[in-house]
């Protein structure tokens, strides 16, 4: 019996491909991978920053610093919704961010984060880099297309200290030199909810403006 049992086994798997679906029911379709995929979703406020610019440390380098007076989080109006989505094959990933309550022409900087809730933690991906951000917000509104390239650029434009610290993700704790080079690194971080966006502004430079922590969508 056990013979025949396995016989059909070698004999039943074949066929069940033979009509372009694969053991697990899935149609099998390579050119489907340009899809999206996973959609992460932000609600950005104020209230997400670990801190006050009051409490910038002394040590901050001076691209760090706020040059504008700065606003406590409970005053600050600003709000921001975003999604970061990824395609099926993790060649890619689309970032889309609307604002509220921030002038354009104050806007510094635009980050994609690895970090817990509340943790100020390296960068991933620059998206000021070789952008002019006060055009790319004139609506309120921006979106980003983001591939490898633009990972590895953030570790490739760090020096010294202070760019280890942060630039570049972890792609675990136990090996903090080992980081994150693609987008399907980014994705796993995503999935882990250890990533967030963060605006930056002139008043609201070290630890940003608005930010959001990103979680996946049911």
């Amino acid at each position: 019996m056990r013979y025949l049992a396995l016989v059909f086994m070698i004999f039943a798997i074949p066929a069940a491909a033979q009509d372009g679906s694969s053991i697990s029911g899935i149609e099998l379709n390579p050119s489907r991978g340009s899809e999206i995929g996973a959609v992460f979703e932000a609600w950005l406020s104020p209230h997400q920053q670990g801190g006050e610019e009051r409490d910038t440390p002394s040590f901050t380098p001076q691209a760090f610093q706020s040059t504008s007076p700065s606003v406590d989080r409970k005053d600050r109006k600003s709000r921001g919704h975003g999604t970061l989505s990824f395609s099926r094959d993790l060649s890619r990933a689309f970032a889309h961010l609307k604002i509220e309550g921030v002038e354009n022409e104050e806007i510094t900087m635009f980050h994609i984060h690895c970090g817990r809730p509340g943790q100020l933690g390296p960068i991933i991906v620059d998206i000021g880099m070789n952008r002019d951000l006060a055009k790319e917000f004139a609506d309120g509104e921006v979106f980003v297309e983001i591939t490898n390239e633009d990972i590895v650029a953030v570790l490739e434009h760090s020096s010294g200290l202070v760019g280890a610290f942060t630039a570049g993700c972890p792609i675990i704790l136990a090996n903090p030199l080992d980081r994150v080079k693609t987008v399907s690194g980014m994705a796993q971080i995503a999935f882990e909810r250890e990533l967030y966006f963060n605006l930056h502004t002139k008043s609201q430079t070290f630890f940003g403006d608005i930010r959001g922590q990103l979680h996946p969508v049911d």
